[in-house]
């Protein structure tokens, strides 16, 4: 597995079905990432994939990752809704390359386990966050570890409904307080 402990950060945020122009759904995403960067992390944010092609944005962000791993960044995966769906889909895609995510953080996943929903957390995750709501209809998941599973799996359900949970500031906080603790990870 590549651990490159130490190494700089770059972190990958995944917007849900509906994100990006016209809905601006996944929004908070936008000013994590911002707050991201003011924090010395290079961020973009992603979507996951379309209305006519769920989660058809997976393999593009997969293939940044394992591009900015093969330069000695470290992948930080975050994701809302279907976005978080998506982020585990790319930790497993970078757990068969032997790539370590030191941080996964899911805003509300989904709990359509037929047709869709998150796989199971993978090996290669050090981290896993999953802040989940069940105020509103749409989201509701929780993760679960799959075999081999040796990280922390840390799940909170919030009081914030579905479409604003991925803004709440009190999460953005917590998630920027365990980026700031893997830059100060000693090599």
């Amino acid at each position: 597995m590549t651990n490159l402990d130490g190494a700089p950060l770059r972190a990958f945020l995944i917007r849900g079905l509906a994100g990006g122009r016209p809905f601006c759904f996944s929004g908070g995403l936008d000013r994590l990432a911002g707050k991201l960067h003011a924090q010395g992390v290079k961020a973009s944010v992603h979507e996951q994939g379309s209305f006519l092609r769920p989660y058809g944005g997976v393999g593009a962000i997969a293939q940044a990752a394992r591009d900015a791993a093969a330069k000695g960044a470290r992948p930080v995966l975050i994701g809302h809704s279907m976005g978080a769906d998506a982020a585990l889909k790319v930790a497993v895609d970078l757990a068969a390359a032997q790539i370590a995510v030191p941080l996964l953080v899911c805003f509300d996943p989904t709990s359509f386990r037929v047709l869709f929903g998150p796989p199971p957390v993978p090996e290669n995750v050090t981290r896993a966050l999953c802040f989940y709501q069940k105020v509103s209809p749409l989201g509701r998941g929780v993760l679960k570890a799959a075999p081999g599973f040796k990280g922390a799996l840390i799940q909170r359900q919030v009081p914030a409904i579905h479409s604003a949970v991925d803004d709440d500031p009190a999460l953005h906080v917590q998630v920027l307080a365990e980026v700031k603790a893997l830059q100060t990870t000693p090599v």
